[in-house]
């Protein structure tokens, strides 16, 4: 039987939970409310592997590049170890995507969503020009897929993050949501991508997607929730769903310190 490759959760205490590490290719769900460290947990795995000589991009839809790596340097991440690119330009971004040095070591590319919106909102105030002018924005998917694409022959993406998918369907209209989602995932599968996707619970909805679908099309869960007992609040995480692999599903009280996450007491209630 043929081992398979796995990368490392890069959480304390977590990885034999699954068997030891997320498979190489899986397109993983990263699910829950807000506060629950979803967005650092994925930046820990793709700068972790990018110090280990992988290539990562992390595709930020609503959050500024600024903003993410300022939140990043206050958790202790020494971002000078790695090469970082970021692409923020609405009119430069597929060119700038071509300027990129093929097969750099340690490389991250951030792609800067965020400020790109603003960017396009100005330009469409001042020019008073049509949608139609705006399909970079209006076809976010085909963007972001074109982005990964790029970056993957150029020997630059072996791990992607896309934050959020809760961000990308509040710009883009899926006719047929379970197609253009298949799709999504499919195209980052076929580029043979581990890609990490973040989606955002809430108390109206807690499934693990919105549309219901996304967690039969994903590869992998990971549940990321805050428990109160006592008076307190503890952050924990559980694996929902990994194909591939015989995990433990217990919950994990999760913890950061140090720059590290730890996961402790599977299947336990936490001691207070």
């Amino acid at each position: 039987m043929v081992a398979t490759e796995r990368i490392g959760s890069y959480i304390e205490n977590f990885d034999a939970a699954m068997g030891g590490g997320i498979p190489v290719g899986h397109i993983v769900l990263v699910y829950g409310t807000a506060g629950t460290m979803k967005s650092s947990l994925c930046f820990n795995i793709l700068f972790n592997e990018i110090l280990k000589g992988k290539r990562g991009a992390y595709i930020s839809i609503e959050q500024s590049s600024l903003s993410l790596l300022k939140q990043m340097v206050s958790l202790k991440f020494d971002i000078s170890k790695v090469n970082i690119e970021v692409l923020n330009d609405a009119d430069d971004v597929i060119k700038g995507l071509s300027k990129l040095k093929s097969g750099e070591t340690h490389k991250l590319t951030l792609v800067d969503f965020g400020t790109i919106r603003k960017q396009l909102r100005t330009i469409k105030a001042q020019k008073k020009t049509s949608k139609n002018d705006f399909a970079f924005s209006d076809d976010m998917v085909h963007t972001i897929l074109k982005i990964a694409e790029t970056l993957a022959e150029k020997d630059l993406c072996d791990v992607i993050v896309i934050d959020s998918l809760t961000a990308l369907y509040s710009l883009t209209e899926l006719k047929d949501p379970r197609s253009e989602i298949f799709y999504l995932f499919e195209y980052l599968r076929d580029l043979g991508l581990t890609a990490f996707v973040i989606s955002e619970e809430s108390e109206l909805n807690s499934r693990f997607s919105r549309f219901g679908i996304e967690s039969y099309l994903v590869d992998g869960i990971l549940h990321l929730q805050l428990t109160e007992r006592n008076r307190k609040v503890t952050r924990e995480i559980s694996i929902a769903k990994m194909r591939s692999t015989s995990c433990n599903n217990d919950i994990f009280t999760l913890e950061f310190s140090g720059s590290k996450f730890k996961a402790l007491y599977g299947g336990k209630i936490p001691l207070v």
